[in-house]
């Protein structure tokens, strides 16, 4: 081990490991605490080493005074399971492997541990003393074979069954120890005036900019390390594209995803995680069939291929949970239910689909509980089929909505959709943060969610959301925006039109007393426009950039802001 002021953490990694070993080495690089103290304690042998900022140093320097026939490698946020410790000897009757493997589980959440939020791989930890093994690396060192013995393929050793739980990724601990502004400084530096970077360092990088959120520059990083593997001619290993589309997810970008995620796979066909992520991706771009075959494929793959760093519930209750969505967006609340109580025999725990059945209890409740003859808006009828319609193609009309956490009640929301809804072949909604009600709306009208985060390049909206549209014309409305009845009727004029010698529609926005200081303001803005003759759109003015040069068709129509 290689420590420094790890007083809160070392004595569960000795007590856990002791029964298993014969010598405990601890190698300090400066701690001012009672580590050593600690670690003494457990009748440690320790070493004191200058700190270089280099990792592999410091651990070479500790495997310089081993004299076990094994080594075991271990940091001080680390422990063994409990019972685990004395099966770590069953390396003792292995003849020819020179390495070995544990399963480790890296435990992501906000504060404590909990086994349904980590991530698990089987990575060699263990290694014949004196065949030649040695750390590379300044930072995130790699256990590497030299010699003699350097034939022997690393990424397959013998795995024990022996399990190692790490805490050190504890959101709670990485910001107490700073370990992302650590990290990322030493990674540079091993970049630095290189011009030809080790792949590995890229993706480290990447990984720590993925960490606090910074997913843009994630995806360039890892893009990088896979380009850099290409480069020398290597195969980029399966973390890079697990990374790669995880950020492409969390930045919603999911027409990027497709179809290249097919090529990781086609790379890597037994890795859940891909083909998880690949769901995600045909379900957010409502392709909801083969979202649905994608996470069956997760429940046929299980998640104990640990040659691989695996999402916990990536081959379990996260498929399961989908498959839920999937059906609610087909309106088909029954066997979404079914689904989410799977995902919750597989994880108890599960909050998502917890809430989600919740929600559906109270929506079963709230229909028998209603006087008769009065079910409620009915949900089956706020989604038309384009396909289907016998309405002219040139008719059809895709809404736009942008709604956001404090949009609600549900109640409210329904009304609202269901007096547009005679204009809606298909609904899109934009999230800027979607609260329950808001979700449950998106859910219940079968409208693709394409995420908005905030601080993000607005310019690009309009490109993600051609990708989802199915109607040649584009209305775009925020939420609880009403119209009159006889504006109401001028715009089903324009709708049931089987021609329109105007390509851009300007329409006024009202806005009442309270909103704004004055009484019944008005402002022109391009709400209803042909799909082509649009360039982008604004989601703050809620407005279209339209083609220089369109006539605009300036209708009397009012739109109504307010509740």
């Amino acid at each position: 081990m290689i420590v420094k002021d790890e007083e809160s953490w070392i004595a569960r990694c000795l007590s856990s490991v002791r029964e298993g070993v014969d010598e405990i080495i601890v190698v300090d690089t400066g701690s001012r605490d009672r580590t050593m103290d600690i670690a003494h304690s457990f009748g440690a042998q320790i070493l004191q080493y200058p700190w270089k900022e280099n990792f592999a140093d410091a651990r070479n320097y500790s495997l310089s005074h081993a004299t076990g026939e094994w080594v075991l490698w271990m940091d001080a946020d680390e422990e063994l399971a409990g019972g685990d410790a004395l099966k770590l000897r069953m390396v003792s009757a292995l003849q020819e492997h020179k390495l070995a493997s544990l399963e480790t589980i890296h435990f992501n959440s906000p504060f404590r541990p909990r086994q349904d939020e980590a991530y698990r791989l089987a990575q060699c930890r263990l290694f014949r003393n004196g065949g030649g093994g040695h750390f590379t690396g300044g930072i995130h060192e790699q256990l590497v074979l030299s010699g003699t013995d350097a034939g022997e393929d690393a990424s397959t050793p013998y795995q024990l069954p022996v399990r190692l739980f790490h805490y050190g990724y504890l959101q709670s601990v990485t910001s107490l120890k700073s370990k992302h502004e650590r990290n990322l400084k030493l990674l540079q530096q091993s970049i630095a005036d290189n011009p030809n970077p080790d792949p590995w360092s890229l993706y480290h990088i990447a990984s720590e900019y993925q960490r606090v959120g910074k997913y843009e520059s994630a995806f360039r990083q890892v893009n990088l390390a896979i380009s850099a593997s290409l480069r020398q001619t290597q195969l980029p290993p399966s973390l890079f594209y697990k990374l790669k589309y995880s950020c492409l997810l969390a930045l919603g970008s999911f027409r990027e995803g497709w179809p290249g995620i097919d090529k990781a796979i086609s790379l890597y066909p037994d890795y859940v995680d891909l083909h998880l992520y690949k769901g995600c991706i045909l379900m957010h771009i409502s392709q909801v069939e083969a979202a649905i075959s994608a996470f069956e494929h997760c429940l046929t793959l299980g998640e104990n291929a640990l040659q691989y760093m695996v999402l916990k519930g990536a081959g379990t209750f996260y498929p399961c949970y989908y498959i839920g969505n999937c059906y609610e967006m087909r309106g088909m609340s029954g066997e979404a239910e079914r689904w989410y109580r799977r995902a919750i025999e597989y994880s108890p725990s599960f909050a998502e689909a917890v809430e989600k059945l919740s929600r559906l209890d109270e929506e079963k409740l709230a229909v028998t509980e209603k006087p008769s003859g009065n079910t409620g808006f009915p949900i089956s009828s706020l989604h038309k089929n384009s396909v289907c319609s016998a309405t002219p193609p040139d008719n059809l009309w895709s809404v736009i909505v942008l709604l956001s956490r404090e949009d609600g009640p549900i109640s409210a929301l329904r009304d609202w959709a269901g007096k547009w809804q005679p204009f809606a072949d298909q609904w899109i909604v934009v999230d800027t943060g979607l609260g329950e009600d808001a979700r449950r709306l998106a859910c219940e009208l079968k409208a693709p969610i394409l995420l908005l985060p905030s601080g993000q390049e607005q310019s690009q909206l309009w490109e993600r959301l051609l990708d989802l549209l199915t109607s040649p014309r584009v209305l775009w409305l925020n939420p609880f925006e009403v119209v009159g009845e006889e504006d109401r009727e001028a715009l089903a004029k324009i709708k049931n039109s089987q021609a329109s010698p105007h390509s851009v529609f300007s329409i006024n926005l009202c806005f009442h007393k309270g909103e704004i200081e004055q009484d019944n303001w008005k402002v022109k803005r391009n709400r209803l426009a042909a799909r082509e003759s649009i360039l982008g759109c604004n989601p703050v003015t809620g407005e279209f950039i339209a083609v220089p040069g369109c006539t605009v068709g300036s209708t009397a129509i009012t739109i109504g802001s307010g509740q």
